[in-house]
């Protein structure tokens, strides 16, 4: 025994929903898939004893997906180090982590995002997309001096700095490799060198 405490049957549900529909998508898989991947006999009922049905599941999924990145602006906010490199590598190990932990999510979304309902897409957008985004300006708009002239487009500096990451997650999801065999260590060293040498490119404009 690994003394661990044993998952509440809702959760069990709701791993068991997401794994499902992540690799079968929404329509593909039955309430009865479900309460037999969380351990519960299938077709017994025992997920509407928690849930209204397969729609509320899928939504307090999704909801659980994304609560991982309302740890963003605290984290962000909390990334005082002093030191703009350590403070670079410890955002990018962040965000590759929360990669790996939304990655059923990610896979969900790529095989039926287009199929969800619109308020929910919206949903999905402004907490996974819009609301993450801005932290990550503000948080760069604080960090890099502009120097004289005009300011950086910091929205689009946030996309191409944070969009390789999840390319790169991806790669090694798809595929088990990237070109080259890149480790996290070397994605994340070159990132923050990239990064580094844009912030001294502003400096130089003063």
């Amino acid at each position: 025994m690994d003394g661990s405490i044993p998952k509440r049957t809702p959760e069990r549900i709701l791993d068991a929903a997401m794994s499902l529909f992540a690799e079968r998508g929404y329509e593909a898989t039955s309430v009865g898939a479900i309460e037999m991947a969380a351990g519960l006999a299938p077709r017994s009922g025992a997920l509407y004893q928690h849930f209204e049905g397969k729609g509320d599941v899928l939504e307090k999924a999704l909801e659980r997906q994304m609560a991982v990145l309302d740890e963003l602006e605290t984290s962000l906010a909390d990334l005082d180090l002093g030191d703009l490199r350590a403070e670079l590598t410890v955002m990018a190990r962040w965000n590759l982590s929360s990669l790996d932990q939304r990655r059923e999510l990610a896979m969900f979304l790529r095989r039926d995002g287009d199929r969800l309902p619109d308020a929910l897409r919206e949903k999905l957008y402004r907490r996974l997309v819009e609301e993450p985004y801005a932290e990550v300006v503000r948080w760069l708009r604080a960090r890099l001096e502009a120097g004289g002239g005009q300011e950086p487009d910091y929205q689009a500096l946030a996309l191409i700095l944070i969009e390789p990451m999840s390319t790169y997650r991806s790669l090694q999801w798809l595929f088990g490799k990237t070109p080259g065999d890149i480790t996290d260590d070397r994605f994340v060293e070159t990132w923050v060198d990239i990064c580094l040498a844009y912030a001294r490119h502003l400096e130089d404009r003063h």
